[in-house]
């Protein structure tokens, strides 16, 4: 199956890469925090909550202007224990169930796809690569948080020792222990009923073991908790397996009674931070309307020239109201631009920028591999998320044992 550029940016959105910059010192911190987790974990498993696997982000350190005060305030309105993973991947027949994908305190998300199911994506320069593809999703609800309303008049259908409830080519929904449900969500025509019943009498969630993210942060706004987190949005679980890291967070504290599906953030003071492979992250931005907000004489030019600059006295300013043509500009990594050195011998200069009369601002990485994305619905949110920006730095979305807790991820979170 094969989908341009503009097909595959609205089917990932609508449904739903490493740095290969090591260091010594990234290598044994990731090995002490290894040891340390499990050090933790395996003195304190104090019940089973719910869980997401991870997905994991490359060693990148983020070259900031300035120093970015660490946050003092707490961002966890429930405890650390509450973002858990306990669910892991398994395959039944030709039918991948993912390590879960995202997780809130309520329930954990996992992906289901067909073996060697994927989408053909154009890469924009004449080339192009198969990315995997997803169109069922399995979530994971915590005791006594679902409600099975909308089942009523679903089929009963027997799951293990239990009994589902079954939404013709739809939905099934179960309990795995009394009071835990467990639902998936297919998407039209992917799964049949056999398949559900094969997917859910499989499941046998695990252990408890603590949620990671494939960054850290030293900066949030004030107010905001956290509400979920993964390596793919609560908005977008299904479609292109392109996000590589996913955080929502809520001014409200999100409650988890009575829910009849899951929570993607609608209606609520959200802030959002997204990681993207830099392919996509360029093409992300190429659809951008970069005049819509500027001010009248503010600037000719239709799009900014994102990304890092590799000048060594470079340093952009970072008004968001500010001309699109003085944004970074950014230079090839692959060949010397001009004659000049390789770029890759160079320290490279990073500068958010944001969206003209947007609350969107993006940021890549040092080593121009990713794309990060901070977002907000309250309006006049860009210069604190530039702010959350400066502070960020990016682990390697495709090793998990790089990632980081949330106690070390996060600002001002103790354990």
């Amino acid at each position: 199956m094969r989908l341009d550029m503009h097909e595959l940016l609205e089917t990932a959105r609508a449904g739903d890469p490493p740095m290969r910059h090591s260091t010594d010192d990234f290598i044994m911190g990731g090995r002490r925090r290894r040891t340390r987790r499990r050090m933790v974990w395996a003195t304190s498993a104090a019940g089973a909550v719910l869980a997401v696997a991870g997905i994991a982000v490359v060693p990148q350190m983020l070259v900031t202007h300035r120093d970015v005060a660490v946050s003092d305030q707490s961002v966890m309105s429930y405890p650390v224990s509450a973002f858990a993973y306990t669910l892991s991947g398994y395959t039944v027949g030709d039918l991948e169930v993912s390590d879960p994908v995202n997780v809130t305190p309520g329930y954990q998300q996992a992906r289901i796809r067909r073996a060697n199911e994927t989408s053909e994506y154009d890469l924009g320069d004449g080339t192009s690569e198969n990315v995997a593809v997803s169109r069922s999703v399995l979530t994971v609800y915590r005791a006594g948080t679902f409600d099975p309303v909308r089942f009523e008049g679903a089929a009963s259908v027997p799951v293990g020792d239990s009994t589902g409830l079954y939404l013709a080519d739809t939905a099934l929904a179960w309990q795995y222990e009394p009071g835990s449900w467990a639902v998936i969500d297919a998407g039209r025509g992917h799964l049949s009923r056999t398949d559900m019943l094969h997917v859910a009498a499989a499941m046998r969630p695990g252990p408890s073991r603590p949620a990671t993210l494939p960054w850290r942060m030293s900066y949030l706004p004030p107010g905001y908790h956290l509400s979920s987190m993964g390596i793919a949005a609560d908005d977008g679980i299904v479609g292109a397996h392109l996000q590589q890291g996913d955080a929502r967070f809520t001014r409200e504290r999100e409650e988890y009674t009575g829910l009849t599906e899951p929570l993607a953030g609608a209606g609520t003071d959200n802030l959002r931070v997204k990681v993207y492979p830099r392919s996509y992250g360029d093409s992300l931005l190429a659809k951008v309307d970069w005049t819509a907000g500027r001010s009248p004489g503010a600037g000719t030019s239709d799009a900014p020239s994102w990304g890092p600059s590799n000048s060594a006295t470079y340093r952009p300013a970072d008004d968001p109201s500010m001309s699109a043509s003085h944004w970074p500009a950014y230079t090839s990594w692959s060949e010397p631009a001009n004659g000049s050195p390789d770029p890759s011998g160079q320290t490279a200069e990073v500068a958010p920028f944001c969206v003209p009369g947007r609350s969107a601002c993006y940021r890549y990485t040092a080593d121009g591999a990713y794309l990060i994305e901070a977002t907000a619905t309250a309006e006049g949110s860009g210069p604190e998320l530039l702010t959350v920006l400066r502070g960020m730095r990016v682990d390697d979305p495709t090793d998990t044992t790089t990632w980081s807790e949330i106690v070390d991820a996060l600002p001002g979170v103790g354990r």
